[in-house]
């Protein structure tokens, strides 16, 4: 029989995971601007490809972005070793503003009145979910029937959103790009919870279960998914469809598959944490269609797929 192990919430350990996941919420943001600028940059032949990150991986400061990915990682990591799903997921996407911020300063791409309205209208939502909900705690491991039953309709959205991005282009073909990466970044934190279980009774007992193997498949394809969003140059459009499945697939799976649970307060505590999961949704459905009007376009980057225009012809005398 498979052992489950609960976790158990204190204060202390409640706080401590806030702080990982806003550590956590700055340095993917700081990644998602580093790794976006770069993979601008790369022909979009390469898109969906592991050819993408092995050029990528020769360009430094994609690297250094990846550096704070992999910063991110650990801070999430500890965050849900520490705390839940339903706490730590809703956090990290506000990682979104951050990205739009860290934008502006680092690649020159401001947001512009309703940027500013739409990461109110995010913020808020993400400050009266947390308010709202009491998140209990859960187990650190699902059972494989569960996993079972939820990895069809995972892994069936995930190709869904891959085949229309192969027909759509620019901010939408981001979009749907973003969402597959964000749901595979979402299941990925309920495999990272098991990975933290299994390193917390001995160095080397993950080695025999498959939880571990799962995450870096769904990492590396999330990874090579997102990159492909970024290759659009629509940062907004990609960052805000990832953030807006990774924390709705995180929450799904914590209370569908790790037993975590809402604890409302009532019919009108229900309305209200829905009216902010609405909020959270709105918002970044909002700050997708905002794009720095002054940032470099593609064309400046990266030569067409017919290669360079023509020259134009000299006047006759």
């Amino acid at each position: 029989m498979t052992n489950l192990v609960a976790a158990d919430l204190s204060t202390n350990k409640l706080a401590l995971a806030v702080v990982c996941s806003v550590a956590a919420a700055f340095s993917y943001a700081l990644s998602n601007v580093l790794q976006q600028h770069e993979a601008e940059q790369v022909p979009q032949d390469e898109t969906l490809k592991l050819g993408l990150l092995r050029q990528l991986a020769h360009r430094p400061r994609w690297v250094a972005g990846m550096g704070a990915d992999v910063g991110g990682y650990v801070f999430e990591a500890l965050a849900l070793g520490i705390g839940t799903l339903v706490l730590v997921q809703p956090i990290l996407s506000t990682s979104l503003l951050l990205s739009l911020f860290l934008g502006g300063t680092i690649n020159d791409r401001h947001i512009n009145r309703a940027g500013w309205i739409a990461a109110g209208v995010l913020a808020i939502g993400v400050a009266v979910f947390l308010y709202m909900v009491s998140p209990t705690a859960g187990i650190q491991r699902a059972e494989n029937k569960s996993w079972l039953i939820a990895a069809p309709p995972i892994i069936g959205f995930v190709l869904a959103a891959i085949a229309l991005a192969r027909i759509t282009s620019g901010s939408a073909r981001a979009a749907f790009l973003g969402l597959a990466a964000g749901t595979l970044f979402g299941t990925s934190a309920v495999l990272t919870k098991a990975f933290v279980h299994y390193l917390g009774n001995s160095p080397l007992d993950w080695v025999p279960h498959w939880e571990p193997y799962a995450l870096a498949v769904s990492s590396i394809s999330g990874l090579v998914l997102a990159q492909s969003a970024f290759q659009t140059g629509a940062l907004a459009a990609a960052v805000s469809a990832e953030q807006v499945l990774q924390p709705l697939t995180g929450v799904a799976l914590g209370v569908g598959l790790l037993d975590e649970h809402l604890e409302l307060s009532g019919p009108i505590g229900t309305v209200i944490v829905g009216a902010a999961l609405i909020a959270m949704l709105g918002g970044v459905l909002m700050l997708a269609r905002v794009e720095n009007p002054g940032s470099e376009t593609r064309s400046t980057l990266v030569p067409p797929p017919g290669g360079l225009p023509p020259s134009p012809r000299p006047a006759e005398g």
